[in-house]
């Protein structure tokens, strides 16, 4: 009677032309209990290929078969290698005197020539003697895997956007590249390109049109690129250039001219011509830097100063520069601590009315004594606050604090103003209409009783837009004003669209307003434009006499500066809103001792 549980396991019924190793394999029920262990600890759904002691394959499984694209009958019979061939494997080959198992990975060929990745995993056959019968391997197809993990690669390593190394990638070339150069004692060029107005493209064209941007900046800095050279992006509107090995400073600074001189032709993202520039900072090994982290700050300080000086230039890293952005690191990093300490406070200057010798009201300046740096300048702060974005913590403490005092100063004299200046990081937060609506209603401010101030460049970078954002702060009854006209690019035909209530006179005009016939001929043509527009004209450091008598023999209808007072705490500025909150002659200084 046929005893079924003495039966080979199914994936070694073998085929009739397999006779050979049948009879070698013999009836031993050791070994197939054997072979069927092995059987259970490769894949499931592996490809199964049993080779006899010659190579030649005596069984192959339906899986395996199918997997290589033949028959099982085209297989048997013939060579091993056929599966794969030696100049297509990749890892070390089984020794049939070895007694374990082996895994690997290989390069196996289908019938029709394609290659695929495959892992093996083999044992050798034996007999109750030892003697070496045959191999039994088992065969995964890996292409979904090496698919996947090439995917996963690629998010690890390379910029969803560009397809550029990210930082990731770049980290880890930089520390091969400044091994090698210390090997073999040779140079490296490290560039730090940050994109100028960026920010202001993304937020008027959208974040589509700005990534279509930083493809096509990323095609034509490649394109001025050897594949020696590492070219990534940081993030944002960074990229950064890795040259191993360095072509010396004069060959960095071609290589920085040219790269600038890509951003000459326009880009055509979606049918418009869009122009950009970029600013580029450049650090040296050895010079500047001995390992990754030194060089790295070295290329952004450089960058700082390109920016600082201008924008669309290149500058070298100099000692002087790493004395800079060592203050600016600490500045930044002491005024998030400052403001949680209270170090920040307004200071504010008067208004005066030109016409009636009335106190209109007062513009709210930042002030910052650190504790660390002593008193600290808005023009030194202020930029590093905004490029941080530190500057939305700042703006939201100076607005709401301004309108807190202006509702003091309301109790005491109806109809005085407080003006805030802007920056054009806080225009352009997506909340900011809400966040002034807030602040109004939370602090009961007056609407009218607030005035708000930009610059010129501010509006003017994204006008149409802007315009239905500042009829937006019209609705709320907010005032409006722009800040230092005359030095940016204000267009008339947008001028008269803008609902504003005021222009204030840059203090640069002011200066030599007397001794200057260009710029007496400048603030005169000011003050009649404004008027023909219907709007007040603010004239900002009044210094001297001369200067009061030319703005009220002109028609000005406000001017502040230390003619009138010097910036003053919020304490001192209301006791002198008690002071001067009734008509007074402003022909002589009305100082705070005065």
């Amino acid at each position: 009677m046929h005893d079924a549980a003495n039966d080979p396991p199914e994936s070694l019924r073998l085929d009739s032309c397999s006779t050979q190793l049948v009879n070698q394999l013999g009836q031993d029920e050791e070994r197939l209990a054997m072979l069927k262990e092995i059987i259970d600890f490769l894949p499931l759904g592996a490809g199964i290929t049993i080779s006899d002691k010659d190579g030649r394959i005596a069984y192959v499984n339906q899986a395996e078969a199918e997997m290589h694209g033949y028959a099982r009958g085209e297989l048997i019979g013939r060579p091993a290698r056929i599966l794969a061939p030696e100049v297509k494997t990749r890892g070390r080959r089984i020794d049939p005197g070895t007694a374990g198992l082996w895994k690997r990975e290989c390069l196996n060929v289908r019938k029709d020539g394609k290659i695929f990745p495959v892992q093996l995993t083999s044992r050798p056959i034996r007999n109750a003697g030892g003697a070496y019968l045959g191999m039994l391997t088992a065969c995964e197809d890996m292409t979904q895997r090496k698919l996947c993990e090439q995917q996963l690669e690629t998010l690890a390593y390379y910029d969803s956007v560009t397809k550029l190394p990210n930082r990731s990638l770049l980290m880890d070339r930089l520390h091969q590249a400044l091994a090698l150069a210390q090997r073999e004692r040779r140079e490296l060029a490290l560039l730090f390109l940050d994109l100028d107005n960026f920010k202001d493209l993304n937020s008027s064209k959208g974040h589509e049109a700005g990534d279509k941007f930083l493809q096509e900046v990323a095609a034509r800095l490649a394109s001025c690129l050897s594949e020696a050279n590492t070219l990534a992006r940081l993030g944002g509107d960074e990229f950064v250039i890795l040259f191993n090995p360095g072509p010396g400073e004069e060959g960095v600074a071609a290589t920085a001219a040219r790269l600038q001189a890509l951003f000459a032709e326009p880009f055509l993202i979606d049918g418009e011509e869009l122009y950009g520039s970029t600013s580029i900072g450049i650090a040296l090994y050895p010079d500047d830097g001995r390992d990754v982290e030194s060089l790295l700050r070295c290329a952004d300080a450089a960058l700082y100063q390109a920016k600082s000086e201008g924008k669309a230039s290149y500058q070298f890293f100099s000692q002087e520069m790493n004395q800079v952005t060592m203050r600016r690191v600490a500045l930044e990093n002491g005024m998030r601590q400052g403001l949680a300490r209270g170090e920040f406070y307004l200071y504010f200057q008067p208004q005066w009315d030109l016409k009636t010798l009335r106190l209109t009201g007062a513009e709210a300046l930042l002030r910052w004594h650190s504790a660390e740096f002593g008193l600290v300048g808005p023009d030194e702060f202020i930029p590093i606050a905004e490029s941080c974005g530190f500057i939305f913590d700042l703006g939201d403490l100076v607005l709401r604090e301004a309108c807190l005092h202006a509702v003091e100063w309301d109790r005491i004299c109806p109809g005085l103003k407080v003006a805030v200046n802007i920056s054009g990081r806080q225009f352009r937060q997506p909340d900011f209409l809400e966040t002034v609506a807030r602040v109004v209603e939370e602090s009961g401010v007056g609407p009218s009783s607030l005035e708000l101030e930009f610059t010129e460049s501010v509006i003017m970078e994204r006008a149409e837009k802007n315009i239905h954002a500042l009829q937006a702060l019209k609705r709320m009854g907010v005032r409006l004003s722009i800040d230092d006209f005359g030095t940016g690019y204000s267009s008339l035909n947008y001028l008269k669209h803008f609902p504003i209530d005021a222009i204030k006179i840059d203090r640069s005009f002011i200066a030599e307003l007397v001794s200057d016939s260009d710029d007496a001929a400048i603030a005169e043509a000011i003050i009649s434009m404004a008027h023909s527009l219907k709007l007040k004209v603010i004239a900002e450091g009044v210094e001297n006499d001369a200067q009061l008598d030319f703005l009220v023999d002109r028609c000005c209808d406000e001017a502040q500066g230390f003619y009138f007072a010097p910036p003053m705490p919020g304490e001192d500025f209301t006791g002198y809103v008690k002071r001067f909150s009734v008509s007074e002659d402003v022909t002589k200084p009305l100082s705070v001792a005065g």
